[in-house]
């Protein structure tokens, strides 16, 4: 006979099934209806699939105190998160994006491998980078205020990560043109701190400097491909998934945790900040009929660790 701990639980596991089916219906109809208005997915994209395994993936994401996303983030945010990723045609089970938490909200971030995805459906063909060291012979020009590669000669003696002064991203389009973007050090470093995870001089940035340098050189040549491409809900969805400038995020955090934690009988303000607070549970019908209202909160960077999958990019 099972316990009263474990009916408990088997009762608590038959609920969070039904809301988890309840949310991923009442979203995969959000979506589905605005397909009547243009927005459109890919062919071998099964959005039901796609929104059942993020929300699983959502149910093991703490946030920076290692509390369950879930129970810390809002209910809203949640739902906007969930609807960017699949707007956007992406997978968290392919690696193609992950969730992060701060000041409350839940936010879907693009991968290295999302942008290459989203680039491809465009047009894309294949985009190639390397790095640059002191001593290499780079040159290229501006033609008609495109960049153009002239020549990269590079020694294999130069090949040491403490001598990179930049890198560069080479696009190729189906259509056969072509396009250069090139960043040096101080410009890529300036990326790596709006960032999650980078810490100066220690972590994945400093172990893999050369592998890091491509990937935000490659994401910064793919960025204009995304940004002028797709319909309105993509473009939505893109301009809710960029990086969150550091001091917004710190604002956001002290605010909600003020929040959370002050005496609210004595401590009173005025205009509260625009955070919303930890609630009981909302029907879904409450949950997706927001899931587009966004609250304009940015959060904290914080020197947290990278997902495990940004470290297994390297």
């Amino acid at each position: 006979m099972a316990t009263k701990q474990e009916v408990a639980e088997r009762g608590k596991q038959q609920a969070d099934l039904l809301v988890n089916n309840a949310l991923i219906d009442g979203l995969t109809a959000q979506l589905n209806e605005k397909c009547k208005y243009g927005m459109s997915f890919p062919a071998d994209y099964n959005l039901a699939n796609s929104l059942m395994g993020a929300y699983l993936t959502l149910k093991e994401t703490k946030d920076k105190n290692g509390k369950p996303l879930l129970e810390t983030c809002s209910q809203t945010s949640i739902a906007n998160s969930l609807m960017d990723m699949a707007t956007l045609g992406l997978s968290v089970q392919k690696k193609q994006g992950y969730f992060i938490a701060y000041g409350g909200q839940c936010q879907f971030q693009r991968s290295y491998f999302g942008n290459i995805t989203i680039a491809r459906r465009y047009g894309l063909k294949e985009v190639n980078a390397q790095v640059i060291y002191e001593g290499d012979k780079f040159v290229y020009h501006i033609e008609d205020g495109i960049k153009v590669l002239d020549k990269h000669e590079q020694d294999f003696m130069n090949i040491d990560n403490n001598k990179i002064i930049g890198a560069y991203a080479v696009v190729i389009m189906q259509d056969g043109s072509k396009s250069l973007e090139v960043m040096n050090m101080n410009q890529i470093k300036q990326s790596w701190q709006q960032g999650y995870g980078y810490k100066e001089g220690s972590g994945t940035h400093s172990k893999f400097t050369d592998q890091m340098a491509k990937k935000t050189v490659i994401n910064r040549a793919l960025k204009g491909i995304i940004n002028t491409h797709g319909d309105a809900f993509i473009q939505e969805a893109d301009e809710h998934t960029e990086d969150i400038n550091p001091a917004d995020k710190i604002a956001a955090d002290v605010a909600y945790e003020i929040a959370e934690n002050s005496n609210k009988e004595e401590f009173v303000i005025d205009e509260p900040p625009a955070i919303e607070e930890k609630q009981e549970p909302k029907a879904i019908d409450d949950v997706t009929a927001g899931a587009k209202e966004k609250e304009p909160v940015k959060a904290e960077k914080k020197e947290q660790p990278l997902p495990e999958f940004m470290t297994m990019e390297q």
